[in-house]
């Protein structure tokens, strides 16, 4: 009898990916070829695979490989039961809950089957009702059902522990990346010219994007040429309207959703990248960051938590009060006033880069489990105590 297997994610076009993966086309996303790789990989060793998409804009399944089916379910608030009732109807032998979905990870705890929950999360949000899904999360990432829990990145799965997470079950994961600071010379400020910014990432108020519009127009009443292209989907409209209202409009591109290669260009080819995120949004470490280091483009980046312990002040990027515009301006004019400092956070890459290095790889990582179980050597060799 085959092997079923369910996989659970908040939102993507899956099919897509398996679609471009299988045409040799470039995705868009950079983890999306590695899915593809995966759910393709496991449907030839025999398994039933289904990977769920909760959030999409409608309700769809296809099949885009052998034993691979891609079910959309339509959902668009984050209450919506139907991701539950999915895992539930499934009954697949063994699940992956590839985002931290407090009834989903409850009616998994629940459930006969294993099942390994993975994240790319953080939780930095002050309160009543934050602190109260953190001790609701942590309580069931502790059941004894979770032989493993997984995190995207050193930061953010030590952040696990320090919420209450057992580390002896903790396991970092990180994705191969196509670019590293070894491809590219590091880089001085050349002189003259419109000082280029660049961001990637979603365009909404918890990844600093008002603080970023609002520092290109403190630069610019300072009478520098700053221009910011900004990459990236969401309510591009708005934010086109804000530049205008902060007097930017005409210094501040809005790129929408670009293709992963054209990011890595976008960086190399800026004079600084921002990483302006708030402690609000739930960052792992974002794939955005491992970009910007490996362009050795220098880096202007709020102190979101999981930013902290890779970036320093002065040492490798130019770390300001997340929230802050004007201190977000200030870090950008102290980079470019300073060629030594400037050349310096460039060089810096390198150590930036081999602080990151160890996690295990996603894709072997859940194939190993999928196939050997929760005793698979090189889940238990990348635990975050054997990692250390």
């Amino acid at each position: 009898m085959t092997d079923k297997l369910s996989l659970y994610f908040y939102t993507g076009d899956f099919a897509g990916a398996v679609r471009r993966h299988l045409e040799g086309q470039e995705q868009t996303y950079a983890t999306h070829g590695q899915l593809a790789e995966l759910l393709i990989s496991l449907g030839k060793a025999g398994y039933a695979v289904t990977a769920y998409s909760f959030m999409s804009s409608a309700a769809r399944e296809s099949t885009p490989a052998p034993n691979v089916r891609i079910v959309e379910l339509g959902a668009s608030h984050y209450l919506d039961e139907r991701i539950v009732r999915a895992f539930q109807d499934e009954q697949a032998d063994v699940s992956i809950v590839h985002f931290p979905h407090l009834k989903l990870l409850g009616a998994a705890a629940a459930d006969r089957r294993r099942v390994l929950p993975v994240m790319a999360t953080s939780y930095n949000r002050r309160g009543v009702r934050p602190a109260l899904e953190r001790f609701r999360l942590v309580r069931l990432l502790n059941r004894p059902k979770f032989r493993w829990v997984s995190n995207h990145c050193r930061p953010s799965t030590e952040h696990l522990a320090a919420l209450g997470v057992q580390p002896a079950k903790l396991i970092p994961w990180d994705v191969p990346h196509a670019h590293s600071p070894a491809d590219f010379a590091p880089k001085t400020r050349a002189a003259g010219g419109p000082i280029q910014l660049a961001y990637a990432g979603s365009v909404i108020a918890d990844k600093g994007v008002p603080e970023l519009l609002q520092a290109v127009a403190i630069l610019r009443r300072a009478g520098l040429d700053v221009r910011c292209s900004v990459a990236g989907t969401g309510p591009l409209d708005e934010y086109r309207r804000r530049a205008a209202d902060l007097g930017c409009a005409e210094a501040v591109t809005f790129l929408g959703l670009v293709e992963n290669d054209q990011v890595v260009g976008l960086f190399r080819g800026a004079d600084i990248v921002v990483v302006p995120s708030k402690p609000e949004f739930p960052e792992g470490f974002p794939l955005t960051m491992f970009e910007a280091i490996a362009t050795r483009t220098p880096i202007v980046c709020s102190d979101h938590p999981m930013f902290r312990p890779v970036l320093r002040d002065g040492d490798n990027a130019a770390v300001f009060r997340a929230g802050d515009a004007a201190g977000l301006a200030a870090k950008v004019r102290q980079v470019l006033d300073d060629p030594q400092l400037y050349a310096a956070l460039s060089h810096a890459a390198d150590r930036s880069w081999a602080a990151l290095q160890g996690p295990a790889d996603w894709r072997t990582m859940l194939f190993d489990w999928v196939t050997q179980g929760d005793e698979a050597p090189y889940l238990q060799a990348h635990a975050l105590g054997a990692s250390a």
